[in-house]
């Protein structure tokens, strides 16, 4: 029965005040972890990773020493570049120091402004959570246990689901158990717990998150108790405590063993656990921790009945003033001061303690009380506000309603100037879009004969190039079978029979292969026997080889060009071919001529380029050659551009698609 008494006081005081605040998501291997942020500072990739890491760097040492936090800090508020970080981050880590130095004020103000800046932001929701979570357990003393369970579970908890951070989810879970453990609730308290080993499941690698989970079943299942159940959580722990003897979380490991072993009344194990707890809770400076220590020892003392420990270490926490400086902590610790007192038959010095203890009551009371009496004064205040806000809303609706009435007149009448202003502007809009529409029509009608017109033109100039093509196939027909027949018959005739001089015959052959070779070169250009046999290609390169001469170099370059090109293209692009080169003989005094031709799956592309004295396209007027060109483009749907300015050449691109 004594047991269970001194469990439950312990359970009162402590297991709130130093597990929900200190346990923080620190990595076990705290050493590598600050090896890791030191090595970001000094050689980061960016700016914005060393400022960052100067702000883990300051939440790392906020609990245990506040020089190395401050500086930390200071090295990013005193950045010139702070703004590449976001104001929110900024707000948070300077609120995690402000709370280390125990300014409640000004940190919940610096973790309200974070999470009115980060819940605008998409990133840093780990940021946001620990927020909200920080923010509301400063404020559990004023607004009580349901204003942190109702933080956890409407910001912290739905954040962490949809944010997708499973640690951060079986950490608000645990921490939601922790709370209800707080109040006695334990089975629902266990219920949360089992939900955080559920998302860390999904985790392969144990880490913080677990340990603090497998420490708060030990204190879960001890309280209720269950030592047995409590057993197979604190072996999970021992084997993680192992692996990292040195984390910040060992001290609350060896009370958790303390614990276990006072459950099963062994009191011996569980003051050597203590003994270990202590000497590290100092090294990290872990005030509360430490206290919550003693405090277990002073009650195993008591159990143990040795009464003058167990009273030395309760005069030592109230000395020290950690733990006591919550008004319903100190008054705790007083009670037990008495009865200690009482236990060992100092019956006046406990009845001195219990005077304390009842004076302490009395002012926590009258806080209390004047604290009811603010909220009512505030309620009645509002009361007041909103009675005379509704009167004077009242007032304001009748005055409304009067000069509603007095004015009905007027506002008919300037109903009636509306509706004519209204008929007037709709028939101006009519007339307006009348004539629009009128406009269009004409515009169209117009449109339509420019059409026909151009429809026109296109048909005849198509029936004109047409007819030439076929009078230029009838004429290079005509030369080739009549006149080449005849000069090859009379050359043959001369070849035997001769004329009488032997030079005068070979004279008279050699003019007459001339004028075979001239007949056929006519013939060739009137109609290219190439183009029809072997393509486009080879017809475009023996055109650009026969039109070549001493002081004009044609080059001939053809890329990717297919077999299936209409002959009407084909036939097309010689004719502008030709004509340009022709245009350059004529003209440009030029020595070199590219003809260049490509294709690029359906888009043709031929370029004809000189360095001749080129023209100034402003000050020349269209002849026959670029005209032909021009409606020889347009028969295929394709596009030309001529580029020239004196002395710099010219430039035909045509683009067609095949």
């Amino acid at each position: 029965m004594l047991k269970r008494y001194f469990l439950s006081i312990i359970f009162s005081i402590f297991i709130f005040a130093y597990y929900a605040k200190a346990q923080q998501l620190i990595p076990l291997d705290e050493e590598a972890y600050v090896k890791q942020i030191n090595d970001q500072i000094n050689r980061g990739n960016s700016d914005s990773t060393r400022l960052y890491n100067y702000l883990l760097l300051s939440e790392y040492w906020a609990p245990t020493d506040a020089l190395k936090s401050k500086q930390a800090l200071d090295a990013v508020l005193h950045a010139k570049n702070k703004n590449i970080l976001s104001s929110g981050l900024l707000s948070y880590y300077q609120a995690v120091y402000e709370t280390s130095q125990g300014d409640k004020t000004k940190a919940k103000q610096l973790y309200n402004d974070a999470i009115s800046i980060l819940e605008k932001e998409s990133k840093n929701k780990g940021t946001l959570i620990k927020s909200w979570y920080n923010y509301a357990y400063m404020q559990m003393e004023e607004k009580g246990y349901d204003f942190l369970v109702k933080t956890l579970t409407e910001k912290c908890i739905p954040l962490s689901e949809k944010s997708g951070n499973t640690e951060l989810l079986a950490y608000c879970y645990t921490q939601l158990g922790l709370t209800f453990m707080s109040v006695g609730q334990l089975n629902t308290a266990e219920e949360y717990q089992k939900k955080a080993l559920e998302q860390l499941l999904s985790i392969p690698e144990q880490n913080t998150a677990h340990l603090i989970t497998y420490l708060n079943l030990v204190s879960n299942y001890c309280y209720k108790p269950d030592s047995k159940t409590a057993k197979i959580y604190l072996d999970k722990a021992t084997a993680l405590i192992k692996k990292y003897p040195n984390t910040q979380h060992a001290a609350n490991y060896y009370y958790q063993v303390a614990m276990y072993h006072t459950t099963k009344l062994e009191f011996t194990p569980a003051l050597e656990n203590l003994s270990k707890g202590i000497p590290l809770a100092k090294i990290k400076r872990q005030g509360k921790m430490l206290q919550m220590l003693k405090f277990r020892m002073y009650n195993v003392y008591l159990m143990q009945k040795d009464y003058t420990k167990a009273k030395a270490l309760m005069e030592g926490i109230l000395d020290e003033d950690i733990l006591t400086k919550e008004g319903i902590n100190r008054k705790i610790i007083i009670t037990q001061l008495a009865t200690v007192n009482e236990l060992m038959g100092d019956y006046k010095q406990a009845y001195q303690w219990l005077k304390k203890s009842s004076a302490l009551s009395d002012s926590l009371q009258q806080k209390k009380l004047l604290e009811k009496m603010n909220a009512l004064e505030i309620s009645h205040q509002t009361s007041v506000k909103q009675q005379t806000i509704n009167r004077l809303e009242q007032e304001k609706k009748e005055n409304e309603l009067l000069a509603r009435n007095k004015n009905l007149r007027t506002i008919l009448l300037g109903i009636a100037l509306g509706l004519s202003l209204v008929i007037a502007f709709l028939a101006y809009l009519n007339y307006s879009k009348q004539r629009k529409l009128n406009e269009q029509i004409s515009l169209s009608h117009q449109q339509q004969l420019l059409r026909i017109e151009n429809k026109r033109k296109y048909d005849a100039t198509h029936a004109l190039l047409q007819g030439e093509e076929q009078e230029r196939q009838r004429i290079a027909q005509d030369l080739h079978d009549s006149m080449g027949g005849m000069l090859a018959n009379i050359r043959m005739s001369i070849s035997k029979d001769g004329i009488g001089n032997i030079n005068e015959t070979n004279d008279i052959v050699q003019k007459l292969d001339r004028s075979i070779s001239e007949m056929r070169r006519i013939s060739r250009n009137l109609m290219p026997e190439t183009l029809k046999n072997l393509g486009l290609e080879t017809a475009l390169s023996e055109l650009c080889e026969s039109m070549s001469y001493k002081k004009l170099r044609i080059q001939f370059e053809a890329f990717d060009l297919s077999e299936n090109i209409p002959f009407e293209t084909q036939l097309a692009l010689y004719r502008i071919t030709q004509e340009s080169i022709s245009n350059v003989i004529k003209y440009a005094q030029a020595n070199n001529v590219i003809v260049q031709i490509s294709q690029n799956d359906n888009l043709l592309n031929l370029t004809i380029e000189d360095d001749g004295v080129g023209f100034d396209k402003n000050q020349i007027t269209k002849g026959l050659g670029l005209k032909n060109i021009e409606n020889r483009v347009q028969l295929i749907n394709g596009t030309v551009d001529i580029t020239s300015a004196k002395g710099e050449g010219t430039t035909i691109n045509v683009e067609c698609y095949v």
